[in-house]
């Protein structure tokens, strides 16, 4: 299900809801996990959402038409928290996203993949800064990422200029912007009226959907943001983003550049930190083109092709850092046994660090 596109006012109402009418048990919290084939990871990621500290939950999964042992999994648990909604067919993976939005009867809404988890306290951190300021439109936790095909994991960036607590969102979203943290959509916690007024997940942006989802919110205000790692993304070869095409994922990520752009011309009212903000969206999708282009490389993909490619999407491109792209050649451009020996050394020298 989609949702109309809201005008600014709209929105704006919507971010001065009065505080009076806030329930003791304010807020309700909806950990949403989507799902399609995946019953052997889906146990684990329910475990992890029925885990939580916080009390005041539900869990909903949306099964997407799935034709392996799902329902068997979901049965397994009695707990009157979680429901489960059944697509009688496939719709799709954003589709299924959004009907999980349509299904949520929380204040705030957390996607959950069913190849993701979530730390216990991970509601009860977030919601702690929501009891601080109420209303606040979304709350940033970090999360780590882990390779599936390398069994590594790789930790979460922490911010060196933020500490948990609640701050103006420019500033948070010019820390992820600049790569200063690590975040993933199953690591942030959204208002939920504000993400069915922007109209839920984008059909239209298959690979940075999740981004347009919860960056423009940091530009409504406030936001609350917590210092460490509360969940951890898995990234594998398998999952439907790795499977779309490298001028997809380019394409996507100068849709939701623009979009953060445009978002920050309506809401951000200094001009500096406007602009600030405008500058880092372009040259952070810029760098994820690039990595995005070394991956295809290294899965091998034609040389051809890459610069076919790169000169498609070279304005984009042109916003990266001259090191960037001596590092992205290095790697485009050395033999692949020696690259996938590297890209191994490098995993092992990060998990001794941390």
């Amino acid at each position: 299900m989609t949702y109309p596109a809201p005008d600014v006012a709209s929105l704006g109402d919507l971010m001065t809801l009065s505080d009076s009418s806030l329930a003791p048990t304010y807020p309700l919290i909806t950990i949403a996990i989507p799902t399609f084939n995946r019953a052997t990871l889906l146990k684990g990621c329910v475990a992890s959402a029925l885990s939580q500290t916080y009390p005041h939950l539900e869990v909903v999964v949306s099964n997407n038409a799935s034709t392996d042992g799902t329902l068997s999994v979901l049965s397994e648990f009695d707990d009157a928290r979680l429901r489960v909604i059944t697509q009688a067919t496939n719709i799709g993976m954003h589709p299924n996203w959004n009907a999980c939005l349509a299904n949520a009867k929380g204040d705030y809404i957390v996607f959950v993949s069913d190849d993701d988890r979530i730390a216990p306290t991970f509601l009860e951190q977030c919601t702690r800064l929501i009891r601080q300021q109420p209303q606040l439109p979304i709350v940033i936790a970090l999360s780590n990422i882990h390779a599936a095909a390398l069994q590594r994991t790789k930790p979460a960036h922490t911010s060196r200029f933020h500490d948990t607590g609640v701050w103006n969102g420019t500033e948070i979203l010019t820390d992820f912007l600049t790569d200063q943290t690590t975040v993933a959509v199953c690591s942030v916690m959204m208002r939920t009226d504000l993400l069915r007024a922007r109209g839920g997940y984008p059909l239209d942006l298959p690979h940075t959907a999740d981004v347009a989802c919860w960056a423009p919110l940091l530009l409504l205000g406030k936001a609350g943001f917590v210092n460490e790692a509360c969940a951890t993304f898995t990234y594998h070869s398998q999952s439907a983003t790795a499977r779309l095409g490298v001028e997809l994922l380019l394409r996507d990520g100068r849709a939701v550049a623009d979009l953060i752009a445009q978002t920050a011309e309506t809401h951000v009212a200094d001009p500096q930190q406007r602009r600030t903000i405008q500058i880092e969206a372009r040259r952070h999708f810029a760098r994820r083109g690039l990595t995005a282009l070394s991956d295809y490389r290294s899965s091998g993909g034609g040389i051809q092709e890459l610069f076919n490619v790169l000169w498609q999407f070279r304005h984009d491109l042109s916003n990266v850092s001259v090191k960037a792209v001596l590092r992205f050649l290095a790697v485009v451009l050395c033999p692949q046994p020696l690259a996938t020996q590297l890209r191994q050394l490098r995993y092992s020298i990060q998990e001794r660090l941390a």
